[in-house]
C-alpha cells in the first residue's frame, strides 16, 4: 500500500506539472478535481498517457535523439585530444 500511495503521489506531481505549467490556462482542470481524478486514477492516467500521451512522444524524442547522436558518433568517429 505504501508503494501504491508513493508512486500516485509521483505521478500526480508529474501530472500537475505538466498540466499546469506547460498548458493554456483555459485548458486547466479545476484544481480540487485534479487531484482527486489523478490519485483515484493513477494506474490508469499511467497507462493511457504512455501509450498514447505526452510521455510516450517525451520517450520517444529522448530515443530519437540518442540514436541520432549515437549514429553521428560513429561516422565521426572518437574525438581526438590535441595536447
Amino acid at each position: 500500500m505504501t508503494a501504491y500511495i508513493t508512486l500516485t503521489f509521483l505521478w500526480t506531481m508529474y501530472m500537475a506539472v505538466e498540466t499546469y505549467v506547460f498548458s493554456r490556462p483555459q485548458s486547466r482542470p479545476h484544481f480540487v478535481g485534479f487531484l482527486i481524478t489523478h490519485t483515484l486514477l493513477a494506474p490508469v492516467s499511467f497507462v493511457i498517457s504512455a501509450t498514447s500521451g505526452v510521455l510516450r512522444e517525451r520517450i520517444e524524442t529522448a530515443y530519437r535523439r540518442a540514436r541520432a547522436e549515437r549514429e553521428q558518433f560513429y561516422r565521426t568517429g572518437r574525438k581526438k585530444l590535441i595536447g
